[in-house]
């Protein structure tokens, strides 16, 4: 039968029970849900289709409140959402000082920054034009996936004007205590301002693949400029992150 007007699709009628009975602790013992059999007799008087049903469940997968382990069920997620503070991660007491600005997001959790590349290139147009540059002018890219705890989270690109980069270990593969914005600030380049952008979209196939997430799962894609102190873009940073693992915080003071 056609859902009227106004009508709420029958999965999410699930996911906000299956949400109301997981808060009022339902399924606190050992976290697991019941059966997808047991739970197709549950809401059958929403639906009888066992697609409809895992349309609820993935709602709540891909919000962090469920997870799917194969040939076990549905579970409670485990995973402790990482907390990203912009403003206090990118502060140079935090990278001036020789630390990640990781240490702010994970606390005691460990992180592995993997499959680490850099080269020098032509920058593409839209490189270009975002550090204000002629397109093929050199830069320096780095090219990673971080993990956290051993469970891919991101992948970020990064792209460095190649007239900055020259000489420092930017070009290397551990680019040393601080990162790329110690070494810029060791250079004479240290950045003062960013500016970040933000928008939450579906995965690309290759996204899926890379950082190990379910089809058409979210991603936060996050773009961030850092600029010294004439103004001039000293880096462009890519990141596609697993929208299901971080909770994005922005302090502003008043």
């Amino acid at each position: 039968m056609p859902r009227k007007p106004g009508e709420t699709h029958k999965y999410r009628e699930i996911a906000d029970d299956l949400r109301r009975r997981i808060n009022a602790g339902e399924f606190s013992g050992d976290g697991k849900l019941p059966s997808e059999r047991v739970l197709l007799q549950q809401y059958a008087h929403l639906t009888k289709s066992l697609m409809t049903l895992r349309q609820g469940l993935t709602v709540l997968r891909d919000e962090g409140v469920l997870e799917s382990r194969v040939g076990r069920g549905w579970y409670l997620a485990e995973w402790r959402p990482i907390v990203r503070n912009a403003l206090k991660r990118l502060s140079a007491s935090q990278w001036g000082d020789g630390r990640s600005m990781w240490d702010v997001d994970i606390d005691d959790r460990t992180l592995e920054a993997a499959d680490v590349q850099t080269e020098t290139i032509p920058a593409p147009a839209d490189v270009a034009r975002a550090l204000d540059l002629e397109e093929g002018t050199l830069v320096c890219t780095r090219n990673r996936r971080y993990l956290v705890d051993g469970v891919p989270v991101m992948r970020a690109t990064s792209y460095i004007p190649e007239d900055l980069a020259r000489g420092t270990r930017i070009t290397q593969i551990d680019s040393g205590p601080g990162g790329t914005y110690a070494r810029l600030r060791e250079a004479g380049h240290g950045p003062v301002r960013f500016r970040e952008q933000v928008r939450c979209r579906l995965a690309t196939p290759a996204e899926v693949d890379d950082l190990g997430l379910a089809a058409g799962a979210p991603v936060i894609e996050q773009h961030r400029s850092a600029m010294r102190a004439d103004g001039r873009v000293v880096e462009i940073n890519r990141m596609v992150l697993d929208a299901s693992r971080f909770l994005l915080v922005y302090d502003f003071p008043a």
